[in-house]
This record gives structure tokens, sequence and C-alpha cells, in this order.
């Protein structure tokens, strides 16, 4: 009797491990018209702020001007700002009563940690045509916002005309963000990364500027929290007209190295990799220059190899989530998928097979947003929020 108990408890762990990922929606949402950017998830799961912005391509949109077609709260100066109507629009949206809120014209919001209060770069000027080049973000500032209060602080302001960009909470007192500049040609990237202590408003510069090869070292990505932050490092390798072939992509804690993900031509590295505690990292392995190349999800500790499990089914586009237990990924039919790390069960999302723009996962991987062509709506993204466990 003990024994077949034992066999059955075995055969229910092998089976619930074996379960497909269960995903709800929990949101889906559009605006006529807007592509939608920059997607962050709050800490408690119940609101997201986004970047939407009038689509470039619709020139009959931008020449009338836009009415918003959902119920609407707006902190910007209509007066003042009536010409802006093609601008980034930082907004906030509660996912239980679909109460929007417009804050300001500007990129990259982030929440604090307790969700209170949401940091974002402020788009000073105007931005005239499509394109947005590193000259449409100069005097860019970041604007600190009290979600309650709905009011707007400037928290730090650049020199001369430089612009400040990407802006991150990694604790409820310190914003570390980028300085930028024109990179690879007219386009906007981060060369320098600055702490700044909200209290005390005291800045310090962790990394600063520096060229190889006639290019700027860029900072990506910043994760982890407190003093325990790490960045992306993206170091060019060679240089051709001004171009950099390949990049070396660099995981730094401070000024060391914690994660060498090696040299390849440059490929963003957002959900390509989990940080986890104890120098712990899942790596999604497949940016390569061949299609038919294995793909491989890798684990390190300490800089080292622990295992490397290939992936041998088609995408096209994959993200893990922050917590390294799950990866949506995209086929070459464009059906979305949600597959767990442990025994690669999956789920298909109930999307239409249009092109994924952009996923971003929350930060405890139970969230999962996606942005896709609306299916009947020309020159319009809707987004999809999925819970996931």
């Amino acid at each position: 009797m003990k024994f077949a108990f034992s066999v059955f408890l075995v055969f229910l762990t092998l089976w619930s491990r074996a379960q497909q990922p269960r995903v709800q929606l929990q949101l889906n949402w559009f605006q006529n018209s807007h592509i939608i950017q920059s997607v962050v998830l709050s800490p408690e799961g119940d609101e997201l702020a986004f970047v939407k912005r009038i689509n470039p391509a619709d020139s009959a949109t931008l020449k009338t001007g836009f009415k918003e077609d959902r119920a609407t709260e707006s902190l910007l100066n209509k007066n003042r700002d009536s010409g802006r109507y093609g601008d980034p629009v930082v907004s906030l949206l509660n996912l239980d009563n679909r109460h929007l809120l417009l804050i300001d014209y500007g990129w990259s919001p982030h929440f604090s940690p307790n969700g209170n209060r949401l940091v974002y770069a402020h788009q000073v000027n105007a931005i005239a045509g499509a394109k947005i080049t590193a000259d449409a973000l100069r005097s860019n500032d970041l604007k600190v916002l009290n979600i309650k209060g709905k009011k707007a602080m400037v928290a730090a302001a650049p020199l001369a005309k430089d612009f400040l960009l990407d802006p991150v909470f990694t604790d409820s007192v310190h914003i570390l963000y980028k300085t930028g500049d024109a990179v690879n040609g007219p386009f906007a990237g981060g060369i320098a990364l600055h702490r700044l202590n909200l209290l005390t408003k005291k800045e310090e510069l962790l990394r600063g500027a520096k060229i190889r090869y006639r290019l700027y070292d860029l900072i990506g990505g910043v994760y982890g929290t407190g003093k325990d932050y790490s960045y992306i490092l993206y170091s060019p390798q060679d240089s051709a007209s001004g171009i950099a072939g390949e990049y070396a992509h660099l995981l730094m804690r401070g000024k060391d190295t914690l994660q060498d993900f090696g040299i390849r031509q440059f490929n963003n590295l957002d959900y390509k990799f989990a940080l986890l505690p104890g120098k712990k990292v899942i790596y999604l392995d497949d940016q390569h220059l061949m299609t038919e190349d294995t793909s491989y999800i890798v684990q390190f500790e300490n800089g080292r190899t622990v295992s490397k499990k290939p992936v041998n089914f088609d995408f096209t586009k994959a993200y893990l989530s922050p917590d390294g237990k799950f990866m949506a990924y995209v086929d070459s039919s464009l059906s979305c998928f949600v597959l767990r790390i442990s025994d690669f069960s999956q789920t298909r999302l109930p999307l239409p097979q249009k092109e994924v723009y952009a996923a971003a996962w929350s930060g405890n991987g139970r969230q999962l947003a996606i942005i896709q062509e609306h299916p009947k709506l020309p020159y319009t993204d809707e987004l999809y929020v999925f819970a996931v466990e």
C-alpha cells in the first residue's frame, strides 16, 4: 500500500510539473491611429504605464489632429500644447476600471518599488517629423510623478544641449539614468550612467562616456535593486565608416564583469536573460548569424556554465521572464506561446496571427504584455495583458 501511494505521489508530481502554463487575459486595449511603446507593469500588477503616440505613418490623422475616444483624464496643458498632438504621451492605465491618465510628453516610464511614483524622460521640445533622432531629444530632462497626487516634478536636468533618458528606480530613493548622444549616425543612444538621490539631490557619475574604435560604448538596460544593480554594456570591437560590425555584450556590476555574453553583431539583450540571486544568470542564446544554428537556454553561476539546454523548436522572437521561469515566443506562423522553462510545456496565447511588435514581462514574471498590430484598424497597435502561472 505504501509503495502504491509513493508511486501515485511520484506520478502526481511529474504530472503537475508537466502541466501547461495557465494564462488569463486581463486586458486588451487600443486607440485608433496610435502606436504603443515602452510598456511597464506596476509592482502590484493593477496598473501599467506606456507611451502612446499617433502613428507617424497615418498622415491624415497627423494633419487633422486627434480626439481621445476613451474616458480619459489629462494632465496635459491643452492651451499651451495644442500643436503637440503628434508627440509621445506618457500614459497610465488602470487594469480594473480602464481609467486612462495622460501624464506628460515623454518616454520610458518606470514605477518606483512601491508603485506610488513614476519616473520618465520628459520630451521638452515638440517633435517635428516621423523620425526620432538625437537632435529631437536635446534638452530632455527627467520628471517624477506622484501618482496619487497627480503632480510631477523635475528630478534631473541635462547640461547644455545634452539629454537624459531611460530612468529607472533601483529603490525608493535612488534613480539610475543615462546621458544620451548621437551614436552610429543621428540616432540616440545611452553613453554614460548616473545615479541620483532624490532626497539629497546628490548626483554620481557611475560610468562615463568612453570611445573605442571611434564609437561610443553603449549603456543598455539596468537590472537589480539597491546597491546590487547591474547594467548591460555594449562595447564596439571594430569600426568601418563609423559603424561597428561587432560588439562585446557584457553584464556589468560596477566596474566588474558579472557575465560575458560574447562578441557578436549588435543585438538588444532585453528579455534575453534573467538575473537571479547568487550571481546566477539564465540566458536565452538565440541571436545567431545563421538561422539554422541551435538556440540554447543556458544557466550560468559566477560566470561559469552550469547547464545548457537546446531549444529544438521553431521560433522567430522570444522573451525570457525576469525570474527565468517562463519564455514567450513567436513562431514562423505568427502564433504566440508561453513556455515553462523547467519542462518546456507550453500554452498558445489567444491572439490573432499578426506581427508581435514588442513584449514586456512584469518584474515578478506573473504578467505578460504583448503589442501587436490591430487586426482591423490600420496604423493602430493593440495591447494585451495576460496573467501567467
